[in-house]
């Protein structure tokens, strides 16, 4: 499974379950590294949004992603490898 930029930056925020397919069981997120990639939004003029310009998404948001994440239990695995994700808010899963 691919996420754009802003969809792992959401992720981080929000911690949500995901279903990894080599292990078949629910793990939450905790984090993945986006240190060095483009920041969540731009201004619409460039540089960082302002309270009234809620910006837009940067350019870039496919490029140089991360592979992996890390589990609130402190073990990684391969994003390519989620198949099934539980945000906070839903009670059962949704198959991506």
């Amino acid at each position: 499974m691919k996420f754009p930029l802003a969809q792992l930056y959401s992720m981080n925020r929000s911690k949500p379950s995901v279903q990894v397919d080599d292990t078949g069981k629910w793990v939450q997120w905790d984090t993945c590294d986006l240190e060095g990639l483009p920041p969540e939004r731009v201004g619409t003029r460039g540089g960082t949004p302002s309270v009234s310009d809620m910006g837009k998404p940067p350019k870039g948001q496919w490029d140089n992603l991360p592979e992996v994440f890390v589990s609130i239990d402190g073990d990684e695995y391969k994003i390519k490898d989620i198949h099934s994700l539980m945000t906070p808010l839903s009670k059962g899963g949704s198959s991506l």
